[in-house]
């Protein structure tokens, strides 16, 4: 990476990158493009659930802890997926982000 480069991707004003282990210009690159997109899906996140009022630390572990699994009738023919018990956020987060369509 040139000097340029390398002072750029360290302005804090863009997003401040700290050591990482690749070696490659294009495995930098895609790297810090894998970053940038994990940090606006956790921005949308927050944005969209923001009237629940969740940090989002708060809000990773409430999504965390939603459970599904795989339930077999006894003839082996049909699996379905179903969702375990959950608490009122994790409730109220399943119907926010629709993920009920992601089964």
């Amino acid at each position: 990476m040139t000097s340029r480069q390398d002072k750029l991707l360290n302005d804090v004003l863009l997003v401040p990158v700290g050591p990482i282990n690749h070696h490659k210009d294009f495995n930098i690159r895609a790297h810090i493009f894998l970053c940038v997109v994990g940090m606006i899906f956790y921005r949308y996140l927050a944005w969209k659930c923001k009237h629940l009022r969740l940090s989002i630390t708060q809000l990773v572990d409430e999504l965390d802890g939603i459970r599904l699994a795989l339930v077999q009738e006894k003839t082996g023919r049909n699996v379905e997926m179903v969702v375990e018990e959950m608490g009122a956020k994790q409730a109220r987060l399943f119907s926010l982000l629709d993920l009920g369509k992601f089964m």
